[in-house]
């Protein structure tokens, strides 16, 4: 698994409690223009944890700050994720996970970690 991706897991799984009673929404995407928002943001998660990870290997950062220290993922990251919740906004409701050809995006953690770092 590459380095990225885990810190990306790490990273949503610190930012991302489990909601009260275990209460989740999983929306199983076909229509292409909600696949293509949804990897949007799928992608800039990626390139924002490819980033922190790098940040962790040269400083002695937190995982968090090294985040939030990307100004550029952190902005590329809210920018995909405003428009895909625009357009859908009940992908930003707690619990709500949408999945597509095997990848998924939490996207009410998505906000909570967009929340931590000041704009």
């Amino acid at each position: 698994m590459r380095q990225g991706f885990r810190f990306a897991i790490v990273l949503l799984a610190v930012a991302a409690p489990a909601t009260a009673g275990g209460e989740g929404r999983i929306v199983a995407l076909s229509a292409t223009d909600e696949i293509s928002q949804a990897q949007a943001v799928f992608s800039a998660v990626d390139a924002l944890s490819s980033s922190a990870a790098a940040c962790r290997k040269t400083t002695s950062l937190t995982p968090a700050e090294c985040v939030c220290r990307s100004s550029d993922g952190v902005a590329a990251l809210r920018s995909a994720y405003d428009r895909a919740v625009r357009d859908h906004p009940s992908w930003s409701e707690p619990g709500t996970t949408v999945s597509w050809s095997g990848k998924a995006v939490n996207f009410s953690a998505i906000e909570r970690a967009l929340e931590a770092c000041p704009q």
